[in-house]
């Protein structure tokens, strides 16, 4: 996030900007073909048993005309609202979008998936490598 003091997690279903360790923080992008990926959501090993199975990112566009967001759901390559894009934006952050619409933080809606037209890319994320992903006990 722009703010360094903060992070992301899938947290009660959806994605929000967190100051704390709550949710699902550690997120594997996985490929999933013509350089999309599924990101998959796990807790954190200390509080998370490592049989957790993972929650996706997926794209949800409300009924009621708002903002998309990004919450949790069980993980499907063929679901496009799954399938994200992860491109440098230099100095060492990225973007993140699915389709034409980007994540970004709003100050007054939280994480949310725009499409930017003419305006900028204001936000980007730093991804942290945590080492290999765990794999769930059967896996």
């Amino acid at each position: 996030m722009q703010s360094t003091e903060s992070g992301v997690s899938l947290d009660g279903g959806e994605l929000v900007e967190v100051d704390d360790d709550s949710g699902r923080q550690l997120f594997v992008p996985t490929p999933a073909g013509a350089g999309k990926y599924l990101i998959k959501s796990y807790g954190r090993r200390d509080n998370h048993p490592a049989s957790d199975d993972p929650a996706c990112w997926q794209v949800v566009n409300p009924a009621n005309g708002g903002s998309l967001t990004v919450e949790g759901a069980a993980c499907d390559s063929r679901k496009r609202a799954q399938l994200f894009t992860i491109a440098s934006a230099g100095k060492g952050a990225y973007a993140i979008s699915n389709n034409s619409a980007f994540l970004q933080f709003s100050p007054s809606r939280g994480l949310i998936l725009e499409e930017l037209g003419d305006a900028p890319l204001l936000s980007t994320f730093r991804l942290v490598d945590n080492g290999p992903a765990r794999t769930p006990a059967g896996g």
